[in-house]
């Protein structure tokens, strides 16, 4: 290990559970989980990834946003109501990580 590295908190931007995301996303059913059930997947790295979603069915970050359902649907009704700026500066940070 890099020893510049060690002892470093990094944030992966995850709570690392399982969320129910809703029946127009359930499909895969791993381990004990629902097929509506997916861990959240660690944002960190979000700017090398190509497709979103357990499936890659999102070609954008805002694509994947808007179609979050179940637990997420309160979350992804807070972002459709930010401005196109706000919108913007948010997507802007997540093509960051």
């Amino acid at each position: 290990m890099n020893p510049a590295l060690r002892f470093r908190i990094v944030p992966a931007f995850t709570d690392l559970l399982l969320h129910d995301m809703g029946s127009d996303l359930a499909d895969i059913c791993l381990g004990q989980a629902l097929p509506s059930e997916f861990r959240t997947e660690p944002l960190m790295g979000l700017r090398f990834a190509s497709v979103f979603l357990h499936d890659g069915r999102a070609a954008t970050i805002r694509q994947a946003i808007e179609l979050h359902a179940g637990e997420a649907l309160g979350a992804r009704n807070r972002f459709l109501r930010l401005t196109e700026l706000e919108k913007s500066a948010l997507l802007s940070f997540l093509r960051s990580l």
